[in-house]
């Protein structure tokens, strides 16, 4: 575009017709500024080819010739606030002539009917050219106040004058003016005219109720020799009715059906009589001569019909009053003319600053102007759920499950299954209710759509016997447990003030029907400046971002003075489109879905903490993570956490004080405990201690030998040859060739089966001599055994081991070591995911779960450690120490566990 615009260069445009403001000023300049060169600006050809056939030039915009002319142009001449600005018009001045006086609320005031998003959208997208670039014109002291409170004028951007259509004189013709000879009535005839204003809310078909006998009015008209003119709203010249009335009359001698593309300001001078309503048009008549008005307010009670007035129009008009058809065929027969001193009066509120000078005033102020540079802050508007913070759980009804738990532990007297259904019931109703407003618009008379949570409530009480007071206890309940829930987004936080911190303005904008406190409540838990921000949400206003009327109450609650409105969120519909669609500029915030085990895992568990948990996984899952990492934050963990949680809390509740967590498995369930425990500020202890089924099997043989000692789980577990055989049995060849001459074959035996070591172990169990052995055997290891549990156990306090699963019989075997190393019989908690074994006893055991699905992989993740399992304990400096035997192990995924779980 150009920077150096030519002043006299000027392009004009009313739409899409050669009409109004722009047209009679074009006319005048043609006629009187041969210096300034006019050319017409058209939306199609058929406007481009009537433009031609005048004898003027004209150009359509989207053309290359028509772009080439806007971007040269220095003057821009307008009726209206424009919507449109194409890109050649950068830093043209904008001359808006306006296209009426008159009483209505316009622009920037309109808050509510059909124009209300268009007229917002233009500012919204348009308010830095409307505030720089245009001169306005205004016609008195009172429409000058008007107009700058309705479409935000400048004081040094008003033009005081005439409106040109009103005060050129030149004798402008585009079309046949003698209507009276087309219908062949003689040149005495009185010319009359009605052009109704568009009625909002019944624009189609209004016509049978503003004329509803058309043969009684033509009776009239004939009577009194007047021709009528009906002048349509072009947004009702294709109304049924109206063109029914059309086809039945077009013929009738006092009646002209007005075609719009002939202007009808042109014909004005000749106007006799004018009917009229609430139009600017009456002013227009007024100021073009005519002395006989006939004010028509048939409907002016029906408000649903019309835009607020900003004036009284029975005020602020003047002429013979008809309320009714039969008072407008009364007022037609004795055609009084109005009086002088109102017709005055009128003039002097509407037309004080129009002289004979009017368009050489506009033509100079639009040659001196130069369009201004000033840089307008943005308004920016934010989402709030999933944009400033989020909830802890993976979905928003996960919170009615908080309140279930409540329901069950309260004594307010509720149904079981309701307390038992609660979080599908609160789902329920809360469709229940939104369907029905979605639904009852007509019944309602309100087009509000948004519920409140009292309303949900409400409909839940009708179908379950509720109290107030209950009622009222789960609406607390559950908005606790949002604000309760509330996890801030820090980093849209933290644009959100970068953009405070440039002098933008920033409000908060929500769907929900949580009540406005509990939101504000929701917000200063993310952040309290959030909080002080200025909050439109749709329980309080009644609208929603999804049908945009929302987003139309921020345009209408504040003074829009932005360069830019960008709005931030996260729906794709109520934060991207609908905003879209009212020149909103978006900044979509991405919130990524749960892949298909996170939403396996909602599914499979509908209950808050694990919902919590998968948004934990997902969050994990969005950072920059290893596979191992990966493996131990979300699948190792629900294996091992929970487990471990309930332990600890499980401890503190029976007393204990210390928990003794046994290696191998007890090494990550220890970092877990101790994590608990220091992230919930516990009083209780751990310990690890070590220990294993082949450590203390044997050593705990104190009367007898066990029989599990025999079986396949037993100590011949995995034993494959002679050698590992020997092993199990803790004897040399020599004492097995003693103890068992006749099993010598196993010797050269290359690979025991399942079935051999069963077979043989039956055999090996009947021998009394072995047994004695073995029992001295024990006897001896069990002496170094019992010292290490003495110096690592502390006896004078209640204490419980944590393991993580199995049968149960390593625990009876160390039941038996505690009493020996205690002196005495020692009860012997242990916590479990899950034993085989019950409560034996003195062997007390604890079960997380009674599930019987396999946790035998788990054993694979224990024995990622850099050593063995303690097999044996010796003496080193005074202490029992255990005999470390190295292994390999996977360092990298050993150290995902221990920092992951």
């Amino acid at each position: 575009m150009s920077e150096q615009r030519d002043k006299n260069l000027w392009i004009f445009n009313a739409g899409n017709s050669f009409a109004g403001n722009p047209k009679w000023m074009f006319e005048y300049i043609i006629r009187h500024h041969k210096e300034i060169k006019p050319v017409w600006m058209c939306y199609n050809a058929d406007t481009m080819n009537y433009v031609h056939k005048l004898g003027y030039e004209a150009e359509l915009y989207h053309s290359s010739k028509g772009k080439s002319v806007m971007a040269k142009a220095g003057v821009y001449v307008v009726e209206m606030c424009k919507e449109v600005f194409q890109p050649e018009l950068t830093g043209i001045t904008v001359l808006n002539l306006w296209h009426g006086v008159g009483c209505k609320s316009i622009e920037r005031k309109v808050t509510d009917g059909f124009l209300q998003e268009r007229i917002a959208k233009k500012y919204i997208q348009n308010n830095d050219i409307l505030r720089n670039n245009q001169l306005f014109l205004v016609t008195s002291e009172i429409m000058e106040k008007h107009f700058k409170e309705q479409c935000g004028i400048d004081d040094d951007k008003v033009i005081r004058a005439g409106y040109p259509r009103c005060v050129v004189n030149d004798n402008i013709q585009s079309y046949d003016h003698d209507i009276r000879k087309k219908k062949g009535l003689s040149a005495n005839t009185k010319l009359a005219i009605y052009c109704p204003t568009y009625r909002d809310n019944n624009g189609a078909n209004f016509m049978k109720s503003a004329l509803p006998d058309m043969k009684r009015l033509a009776e009239v008209l004939h009577e009194n020799n007047i021709l009528l003119i009906l002048k349509m709203h072009p947004l009702v010249e294709k109304d049924t009715q109206y063109l029914a009335m059309k086809e039945v009359y077009r013929e009738h001698p006092n009646f002209y059906f007005w075609e719009n593309e002939d202007d009808v300001y042109e014909i004005f001078s000749d106007i006799d009589i004018a009917i009229v309503d609430y139009s600017s048009i009456f002013y227009d008549l007024l100021a073009r001569g005519v002395k006989t008005f006939i004010r028509y307010f048939y409907d002016i009670d029906d408000k649903e019909n019309f835009r607020d007035f900003v004036f009284d129009v029975r005020e602020m008009t003047c002429g013979t009053k008809a309320s009714d058809f039969d008072e407008l065929l009364a007022a037609l027969a004795s055609c009084k003319e109005t009086e002088k001193k109102e017709l005055d009066r009128i003039n002097q509120l509407f037309w004080s600053y129009s002289d004979e000078n009017d368009c050489e005033r506009i033509i100079d102020t639009a040659l001196s102007f130069t369009p201004e540079k000033r840089e307008f802050p943005k308004l920016y508007s934010f989402d709030i759920f999933d944009t400033l913070f989020s909830r802890q759980c993976c979905h928003p009804s996960s919170v009615f499950d908080n309140v279930r738990k409540k329901l069950e532990q309260s004594d307010c007297g509720y149904n079981s299954y309701f307390i038992r259904k609660f979080s599908q019931i609160r789902r329920w109703c809360e469709s229940n209710v939104r369907e029905f407003y979605k639904k009852s618009v007509l019944i309602r008379n309100d087009d509000h759509l948004e519920i409140q949570l009292s309303e949900i409530y409400d409909h839940m009480a009708t179908l379950f016997p509720l109290t107030d007071e209950q009622k009222q206890q789960l609406i607390t309940w559950e908005c606790e447990e949002e604000i309760r829930s509330v996890i801030p987004l820090t980093d849209h936080i933290d644009m959100l003030k970068s953009y405070l911190a440039e002098g933008n303005d920033v409000v908060l904008i929500s769907d929900m029907y949580l009540p406005k406190e509990t939101i504000q409540k929701m917000l200063a838990k993310a952040d309290p400046l959030l909080a002080t921000l200025p909050l439109f949400l749709s329980s309080d206003i009644g609208y929603q971002k999804t049908t945009r009327k929302l987003f139309l109450e921020v345009y209408s609650s504040l003074d829009y003075h932005y360069s830019e409105w960008i709005h931030i969120g996260d729906n794709k519909f109520a934060d991207d489109t609908q905003p879209s669609r009212l020149g909103i500029h978006t900044q979509p915030v991405s919130v990524p879905e749960l892949d298909d085990y996170e939403k396996h895992m909602a599914a499979y568990i509908e209950e808050y903490g694990m919902h919590s948990v998968v948004k934990l996984f997902r969050n994990f899952r969005l950072e920059e993570h290893t596979d191992k990492e990966t493996f131990a934050y979300k699948y190792a963990s629900l294996y091992f956490v929970p487990y471990v949680h309930w332990a600890v809390h499980d401890a503190l509740k029976r007393g204990y004080k210390t928990l003794y967590f046994i290696s191998r498995d007890g090494y990550y369930l220890k970092l877990m405990a101790d994590a608990v425990i220091e992230s919930k500020g516990l009083q209780l202890r751990t310990k690890y201690i070590y220990g294993s089924r082949k450590a203390w099997r044997v050593p705990s043989f104190i009367d007898k030998v066990d029989e599990e000692f025999f079986e396949p789980y037993g100590n011949f577990s995995g034993v494959r040859n002679f050698n590992k055989l020997l092993s199990a049995l803790l004897i040399d060849e020599a004492t097995f060739d003693k103890f068992f001459p006749e099993l010598g074959y196993l010797k050269t035996t290359k690979r025991y089966s399942d079935q051999l070591i069963s077979d043989v172990s039956q055999k090996l169990k009947r021998s009394d001599a072995y047994k004695e052995h073995l029992l001295a055997v024990a006897k001896k290891q069990r002496v170094i055994v019992s010292d290490y549990l003495r110096q690592e156990i502390d006896f004078n306090e209640p204490f419980a081991f944590v393991e993580y699963w199995g049968r149960g019989y390593t625990q009876d075997c160390l039941t038996r070591l505690l009493a020996d190393a205690a002196g005495h019989e020692v009860d012997d908690p242990m916590y479990y995911v899950r034993s085989i074994y019950p409560t034996i006893g003195k062997s007390i055991r604890y079960n997380y779960t009674c599930n019987t699905h396999s946790v035998v992989f788990a054993e694979s993740i224990f024995a990622n450690l850099p050593c063995r399992t303690i097999e044996t304990y010796e003496e080193k400096n005074g202490r029992i120490e255990p005999v470390f035997n190295s292994c390999e192990n996977d360092e990298e995924m050993n150290q995902a566990l221990k920092t992951y779980l």
